[in-house]
């Protein structure tokens, strides 16, 4: 059975002899046969064994056969489900293939087939379950943090991103706020030569002009009100390991120049201070902006930005790679429900496309929150299209409010708040009229009219 070691089928039937004919057929192949009297019970006992396989049957009591296919593909729409029916006209066929159906097979069955479909259906569920793990993972020293991703872009950046590791060269991260900045330096860091030593991060907004430069190189006690002791900077922390310094962009002329001392002569004095220190950092620097315009503006030094810029690496958004989307919303799925003690086992296909379709402006870190905070108020174990909707709409409706109170100085009347939004949702949808007026559960007229 296709080098599977134990296998579960669940067959849904309320005759109790098809359930044993199927155990005989299948006893020497290590398969498992759970039974289920009705469709009712096949989906309580789907959710708790999760087969590989289904084998269905069509007239039932409570809920057909195609009912039943409907409701499992909405869950579980990797799992081949083999429809037994003794209706031979040709539209139950197609109805069966149309909800999803793996095969269907005429009663009574002859068992040859039977055993051959079987087999084949086993041998499609764990292609698909093999091409689904088709990602790659790259594990940091903290469980929870892993950076994954199977699109084309995210496999040619890991690439980029090992190689890079590898050495000792300084890395400029670039990227849209969201997209993994910090977790992505941190993993070159554990990846590189100097992974036994200290990797200590700055976010270069954080903090104001004043604070900054005792904050990189440290101050000696008495140095300004308030320096009661001295402290040592994120340079003299990091020495011989990494230094990760994001937001780059937002550092002042002043201490651009500072820093590029540092990274010239691998040396700095603390605030006060006039002993020397050296230092051996590698340099990870990010930023969201376009250094190179800041450079040609005079607002970002050109000398600096070479040094920063000697391997550039772009990190793809989310909206540009799809394929990911399912595998992270996964694994946050995964990590958040344990983390709040919550039952939620999977997402319906219906959630999936809508988070596949949604454009994600805030990228991996919008979709945790989205993910995290349906796991918060669902009482189901599944997450469906209604729970994410639920944020991503709210998401929509505040960046509205945003565009309308930079129109503050204009009255906006009700209709014309309508025809903002819809505009807004519009954009959101890549211009696409289908998925927008899909979104905003109108008609085409009606969304015509709003985008007039």
């Amino acid at each position: 059975m296709y080098n599977v070691v134990i296998m579960k089928i669940l067959v849904v039937d309320d005759e109790k002899h098809v359930a044993e004919a199927i155990y005989r057929l299948l006893k020497s192949e290590n398969t498992t046969i759970i039974r289920a009297k009705n469709g009712k019970e096949g989906i309580a006992k789907l959710q708790k064994h999760q087969p590989q396989v289904i084998i269905t049957d069509y007239k039932m009591p409570e809920m057909n056969g195609l009912e039943f296919i409907k409701a499992t593909k909405a869950f579980y729409p990797n799992i081949p489900v083999i429809a037994l029916t003794a209706h031979t006209d040709k539209q139950t066929s197609i109805d069966f293939l149309k909800e999803g159906a793996f095969r269907y097979i005429e009663k009574p069955f002859d068992y040859d087939e039977l055993k051959l479909t079987i087999t084949q259906a086993i041998i499609r569920w764990q292609l698909l379950n093999e091409n689904k793990n088709l990602h790659k993972i790259i594990q940091l020293k903290n469980d929870n943090d892993i950076i994954l991703g199977q699109s084309p872009a995210m496999l040619d950046f890991f690439k980029m991103m090992e190689q890079v590791a590898a050495t000792d060269a300084s890395v400029l991260l670039l990227g849209e706020s969201g997209t993994g900045k910090s977790l992505i330096a941190r993993a070159i860091h554990e990846k590189s030569d100097r992974k036994s030593n200290p990797f200590v991060e700055f976010n270069c907004a954080s903090f104001n002009e004043s604070l900054i430069e005792s904050e990189l190189f440290g101050h000696e006690k008495g140095s300004f009100t308030g320096a009661d002791l001295q402290k040592p900077g994120r340079f003299e922390l990091a020495h011989q390991g990494s230094i990760f310094l994001d937001e780059i962009g937002e550092f002042s002329l002043g201490m651009q120049v500072k820093l590029l001392r540092v990274l010239q002569e691998n040396e700095f004095e603390r605030v006060g201070g006039t002993k020397t220190i050296k230092t051996d950092v590698r340099l990870i620097t990010a930023t969201n902006q376009n250094l190179e315009q800041m450079v040609n503006e005079g607002r970002f030094r050109e000398d600096l930005f070479f040094r920063l810029n000697v391997f550039p690496i772009t990190i793809p958004p989310l909206r540009q790679r799809p394929e990911d989307i399912e595998i992270l919303a996964n694994h946050f799925l995964k990590t958040l429900s344990k983390k709040y003690k919550k039952e939620v086992k999977c997402f319906s296909s219906a959630a999936i496309d809508k988070m596949k379709s949604y454009p994600w402006k805030g990228n991996v870190r919008e979709l945790r929150n989205v993910v995290s905070r349906a796991i918060i108020i669902t009482d189901s174990n599944v997450l469906s299209e209604d729970f994410i909707s639920t944020f991503l709409l709210k998401r929509d409706v505040d960046s509205t409010l945003q565009t309308i109170k930079k129109n503050s100085n204009t009255i906006l009347t009700e209709d014309a708040i309508v025809k903002l939004y819809a505009k807004e949702i519009y954009k959101k949808c890549n211009y696409n009229k289908k998925e927008t007026a899909k979104a905003l559960n109108i008609n085409f007229r009606t969304l015509n009219k709003r985008l007039s």
